[in-house]
Parts: structure tokens; C-alpha cells; sequence
């Protein structure tokens, strides 16, 4: 494996660097002074082994170690220079900031902007470098657009995770894109200034002209959505529902501009330009191809996704014009190497690891598994069909499993009707686009689009209501998820080597596997209650033996946005039967009489209602949570000769204003006090 993919010897020592550099800040002096150390000490163990053969063989592992060292190294330095910049907000906020807009999308009740701050004018100094921010602005304003700029008084929070248990790492995906910082902009609060566009914002704004092209047509809604995120990778047109039934039924991965569209396009233009062949100009294809789809990479956006498809792409197709025999992994690894070099954060997105376990899967396992000859067509052809979509499927099930907790059983099936007739919807689509774009559209070609697009929205539907469509609820941890990428590694050397002890090896991982699921089943708790950190409501869950409840006294609860937001709470605790309460409930160990709860053995009282505050009780009723929500207004000293909490906790949705006040009022109580915005959620098992 290591002669046809010698970058191997340097790709995984960079990851490892990099991966290192999220664990362990770095000093960059010390770090370059270690770079340097390593590097002379290579070229003197080369030029040592020119004059002395055995040293020459003595030096082979010594030379080898201090490369992967080296390489580490590198991986550790870059990974540690893209980390975002960090400012001091103190100095920042209050003043008036210039920034740019970098992308731009319109949400129901507002507007999510991507922006870099270029400028301070009262205080340069706190500047040293350009800072993205995320901006979101309390209103939709749809004369915004990339390149523009704006200014607005400073009001920078640092980006936090809601702190609920098991919950989506939002600080942590927005830190690997570069955003530390936020801020939320009422309409009316920021002027434009002027533009300034690059490449990006063009690339952007170019997106958007064709956004708005398909957006106008005549098709039906439910096609432009779907065109304008596989065409141009801008899933914010994408309905959650659509979403849910393209993952259960296995091909999601069609509505993401990954590599699988990237590479269609390309097969469409090789086939376009394959009379060149018969004219000895075979390579002349691939020149032609190689600008073509760098074309279409800045139309649509030039989305990181995209972005990474086809630089993957091109060095492939870099491979076939040198004639590289053997080399479409190394190419691949090539890629991988570039991109990470540019954007080590790449790493720990979910779109390049999925698309790079496919890409790996299939150049490692197909050629293994089809036995056909190609000269038996028919057969050949839906051989190596089922062939490519299993291991591709199998490459990435794992990393699926662990991000989405779902595994499609049927993903096989779907995709073998889907993939064989993308190629052709996706050409007829592009074409039609491109028509629609110079103000030309063709009623006969909107309703094609509109029966096609009905068709697979109605076979992905189809089979994601079939029983056994889709194993939900998965949990996978960490731990699970490298136990399985080692046992990939083991599976891909003993099919290649063909050595008992990899055989061994992929045993004893499997066994390491199931003895960890074991574990970690044992030690996660059955029952408990969890009061959620929310920006808009107070969600109470108690959950016992796979069944769950949710009680929210502010507000009402969407449940199938609270099972999407908690999917991944909802797999680690295995809840199969998820219930709203809006009223009053008894169950075996469970009692909700609005504003009273007894839940897994703690006494709540979640207060929504300012009317408390006039009542008495002689004694106060003892409860353990007195939970004040975003509907309380009054102050909690009147609420104290009516209950006698053991703690208090403070909801996440109260309005920053009056979280102050009750800061300070809590101080003088001497009562612990839980603030779910700042220390996230409270989560307590059973008495």
C-alpha cells in the first residue's frame, strides 16, 4: 500500500500534527527553532550516509522517524497558526467597528451574515489582523450583499455552546470555520458604508444572480429549493422534513455539492468532448475540463465543500494527464494534504471527512470485489454499480452514525435507483439554468424538472417509510468512532498483505469495539431530569427507561424541533417515546400540576406567572428547583415567602437586562443559584 501511496508516510503524521495542535497551545519561536533542529538533522544523516554505506542501512528507521517527526511538526505549526485571532473586548466594544460581508442569507425573522472586521477607527492599534464575526441582524434585510460594507457599535460576546448534555458543539463548529465572536444587530443599528469586493464576494454575489434566476422561474417551490442546493451548495434552501427523509433513506450526501456532483460534471464533459479521442487529442479533454470546472467552483460560490471537491478532482485528473499509473490514491492524498495545508481546520468538518472516507473506500475495496469481466456489459455494470455504492456507503456509515445517529439500512437500495439517473438530471438541470440565466425558460423544461424532482423527493419518501429503513437513535462516542477507523486500517492492510496477523489485529479491535459499547452502556444512567439551557424557553426533560417527557411552563414546545435540536441526547439515552406536556400529567413516578412537578424524585417549580409573587404559604412549600423563566418579571425575594428552594436556576431565554437584576439579587440570598446561560444545563439522576 505504501508503494502506490507514499504520501501516506507524510499525510498521517500531518493530521496528527494538526489534531495536536487543537489539543496543546504552541509557542511559534520554540516551535520554528524544532523545525529548523529536525530538518539539519536529516540532511546530516543524508549526507552521512552518502560516505558510509552501512550507515547508510543503520540509518533508514532514524531517517524515517525524523521525517514523520518533522512532518508532526508541521501539522502542529500550521494547525497552530489558523487558529482564530483573538481580540480584546474590553478595549473593542462600545466602539464603532467597519466590517465586510462575506456571505449573506435571509432566515424566517432575520438575517445570518458572515462578516470580517477590516477596522477600528477610534482604536487601531486593537487590530492587528482582520477577525471574522457572525452577525445576525433582527430583521430580514435583503439589500444586503457580499462585499458590502457596514458599521455598527461594537457589541462583540464570545461564541458559547448551550451547555445541555450531548448537545451539537456550536462553539466548536463555528471555531473550526474561525468565528469566536458574535453579535446581534437590531434593524436600524448599522449604516452602509461602501463595498469591497474580492474573489469571494464576486463568487458569492454570482451565486446569488443564480440563486434568484431559479428562485423567479415557474418551476414549484419545492424544485428551486431542491436545485439551488445541489446545483449550488446552498443548503439554507433546504426544508428540515426534505432533510430528515433523504438521510433516512441513505442518500442525503446528494444534497450536499461534494464530490460525487463534481465528478458527474466532469463525466458529462468527458463525454461532451470525446470526439477529441478520435482525433489523438485525449489529453486536450482534460485541459479543457480542468478550467471548466474551476468555472463552475466560483458560480456556485466557492463553498468549502465545493472548494475541496475539486481540488480533489483536479489532482486526479493532474494524475491521468502525467499518466501516473497507480496513482489516483496518491492523488488523493495529495489532495488532502493541499487542503489541509490551506485549511487545517478542514480536518474536523464533517463534509471533507465524508467525502474522503468515500473517495478512500472505493479506490481501496473496489477493485477487490469486482470479479466481472467487462466484457459481459449488462452484468458488469450492475455489478460494479452495487460494488461502488457499498463501499462507499460502508466508508462513511460510521462517521454518519456518529454525527447524525442514524444508519440508513436501505441506503444500498436507494441509491441504486438514484445514482444511475443523477448524472442525466443533473445535466438537464444545469442546461436549464443556464437558460433560465439569460431570461430564457422553456415551460416544457420546468415541468420535466418539476416530475423528475417529484420523482426522487417520492422514492427517497417511499423508502424511508418502509419498515427497517433506517436504524435511529444511534449512538456512537468518540472512542467507538477511532476503535473503528484503526479497524479500517486493520481490514484494508490484512485484504492488501494478506498476513494472518492483521486478521488477528481487525478480532481484537472488533472485540475492543464491543467490549466499549459494553462499558459505556453500563455507565450511562436510565433515568434523571435535565432543566435545558434554551435562548427562547425553559424545556424541563425527564426521561426513565426510554421513555421521555418535556414540560416547557414559558412557552409551547415544537417537538419535532426538540428532537432534531436533542438528537443526539435522544440516542445517547436511547428515548423511543417522546411526549409534550402542556398541561397536567401523572404518571408511575412523574407529576406535572403547572407550576408544581415532581420528576425522578426532585421537587420543581418552575415560576412563569408574576401572580406567584402575591401569594403566601405558612410554611413555605420546600422544593428543590425553583426555576424562574423568561415570563417572570417581578423579583424573587416575593417569591420566597411562598417557596423554600434548595437552589435556584436562573432561565437561559431571561433578557440580558433583566438577568442583571437578578444577578444582584441573588447575591444577598444566600441560596446557590444556577445560571443556565453561563454554567448550561442542571442534569441530576434519580434520588
Amino acid at each position: 500500500m505504501l508503494a502506490k501511496a507514499p504520501l501516506l508516510r507524510i499525510v498521517i503524521p500531518f493530521i496528527a500534527g494538526i489534531i495536536l495542535a487543537g489539543i496543546l497551545e504552541i509557542n511559534l519561536v520554540p516551535a520554528i527553532i524544532l523545525l529548523a533542529t529536525i530538518t539539519c538533522a536529516i540532511y546530516t544523516t543524508r549526507v552521512l550516509s552518502r560516505r558510509n554505506p552501512l550507515w547508510a542501512l543503520k540509518s533508514i528507521p532514524i531517517s524515517g522517524g525524523m521525517v514523520m517527526l518533522l512532518w508532526i511538526c508541521m501539522g502542529w505549526f500550521i494547525g497552530s497558526i489558523a487558529k482564530p485571532e483573538r481580540l480584546n473586548l474590553q478595549s473593542i466594544n462600545g466602539e464603532t467597528i467597519i466590517v465586510r460581508i462575506d456571505a449573506v442569507s435571509a432566515k424566517n425573522f432575520s438575517t445570518a451574515i458572515e462578516a470580517t472586521i477590516l477596522s477600528c477607527p477610534e482604536k487601531r492599534r486593537t487590530l492587528p489582523h482582520k477577525v471574522p464575526v457572525a452577525i445576525t441582524i433582527r430583521a430580514n434585510d435583503y439589500l444586503l450583499r457580499e462585499g458590502d460594507l457596514i458599521s455598527f457599535k461594537a457589541d462583540l460576546r464570545q461564541i458559547h455552546s448551550l451547555g445541555n448534555p450531548d448537545e451539537f458543539d456550536y462553539a466548536g463548529y463555528m471555531y473550526n470555520k474561525g468565528f469566536i465572536y458574535s453579535q446581534l444587530l437590531e434593524a436600524g443599528s448599522y449604516d452602509k458604508i461602501g463595498t469591497d469586493n474580492n474573489i469571494f464576494t464576486y463568487s458569492r454575489r454570482i451565486q446569488r444572480h443564480i440563486s434568484n434566476c431559479i428562485i423567479n422561474s415557474k418551476m414549484r417551490p419545492e424544485t428551486q429549493r431542491f436545485l439551488c442546493t445541489i446545483l449550488l451548495g446552498n443548503s439554507a434552501y433546504m426544508e428540515p422534513e426534505t432533510r430528515s427523509r433523504f438521510s433516512q433513506a441513505g442518500i442525503s450526501h446528494i444534497l450536499a455539492l461534494s464530490g460525487l456532483h463534481i465528478s458527474i460534471i466532469a463525466g458529462i464533459i468527458f463525454i461532451l468532448l470525446k470526439p477529441l479521442c478520435y482525433i489523438g487529442l485525449r489529453k486536450l479533454r482534460i485541459i479543457i475540463t480542468i478550467p471548466i470546472i474551476i468555472a463552475y467552483l466560483f458560480v456556485t460560490g466557492m463553498m468549502p465543500s465545493a472548494t475541496r471537491s475539486v481540488i480533489m478532482m483536479l489532482f486526479v485528473l493532474m494524475a491521468n494527464l502525467m499518466h501516473r499509473r497507480n496513482s489516483s490514491l496518491n492523488a488523493l492524498l495529495a489532495a488532502a494534504l493541499f487542503i489541509l495545508a490551506a485549511t487545517p481546520n478542514s480536518i474536523y468538518d464533517v463534509g471533507f471527512q465524508l467525502s474522503f472516507a468515500a473517495v478512500l473506500s472505493i479506490l481501496l475495496f473496489y477493485d477487490k470485489f469486482v470479479t466481472v469481466s467487462p466484457r459481459k456489459k449488462t452484468l458488469y455494470y450492475w455489478v460494479s454499480s452495487l460494488t461502488l455504492t457499498t463501499v462507499a456507503t460502508l466508508g462513511t456509515t460510521i462517521i454518519s452514525a456518529y454525527y447524525f445517529h442514524t444508519i440508513p439500512v436501505l441506503s444500498i437500495i436507494s441509491n441504486m435507483i438514484i445514482l444511475p439517473a443523477l448524472p442525466f438530471y443533473l445535466c438537464f438541470a444545469l442546461f436549464h439554468t443556464a437558460l433560465l440565466c439569460m431570461n430564457i425558460e422553456i415551460p416544457e423544461f420546468s415541468t420535466i424538472l418539476d416530475f423528475a424532482t417529484s420523482a426522487i423527493d417520492w422514492i427517497a419518501s417511499s423508502i424511508s417509510r418502509l419498515p427497517f429503513a433506517a436504524m435511529t437513535n444511534v449512538h456512537i462516542s468518540a472512542t467507538v468512532l477511532l476503535l473503528f477507523i484503526i479497524l479500517y486500517i486493520a481490514l484494508a492492510l490484512w485484504i492488501y498483505n494478506k498476513k494472518f496477523r492483521y486478521a488477528i489485529a481487525s478480532l481484537a479491535i472488533t472485540l475492543a469495539i464491543a467490549v466499549t459499547c459494553i462499558i459505556e452502556y453500563c455507565m450511562t444512567p436510565q433515568s434523571g431530569i435535565v432543566i435545558q439551557n434554551n435562548f427562547t424557553s425553559t424545556p424541563i426533560i425527564c426521561f426513565d427507561n426510554g421513555m421521555c417527557n418535556v414540560w416547557c411552563a414559558d412557552t409551547d414546545i415544537d417537538l419535532n424541533q426538540f428532537c432534531r435540536n436533542n438528537a443526539g441526547f435522544i440516542s445517547r439515552y436511547n428515548l423511543t417515546e417522546i411526549t409534550s406536556i402542556d398541561t397536567s400529567y401523572t404518571g408511575n413516578t412523574q407529576f406535572i400540576d403547572p407550576p408544581f412537578a415532581f420528576l425522578g424524585g426532585y421537587r420543581i417549580a418552575a415560576i412563569s406567572e408574576t401572580a406567584w409573587r402575591h401569594l403566601r404559604a405558612i410554611p413555605p412549600i420546600e422544593i428543590d428547583y425553583m426555576v424562574i423563566t423568561s415570563s417572570y418579571y417581578g423579583r424573587i425575594t416575593d417569591l420566597l415567602d411562598t417557596f423554600s428552594p434548595r437552589k435556584i436556576v436562573l432561565s437561559g431565554a431571561i433578557y440580558e437586562d433583566k438577568m442583571l437584576e437578578l444577578k444582584k439579587e441573588t447575591d444577598t440570598l444566600g441560596i446557590p443559584v444556577k445560571f443556565l446561560r453561563t454554567d448550561g444545563a442542571v442534569f441530576v439522576t434519580e434520588h
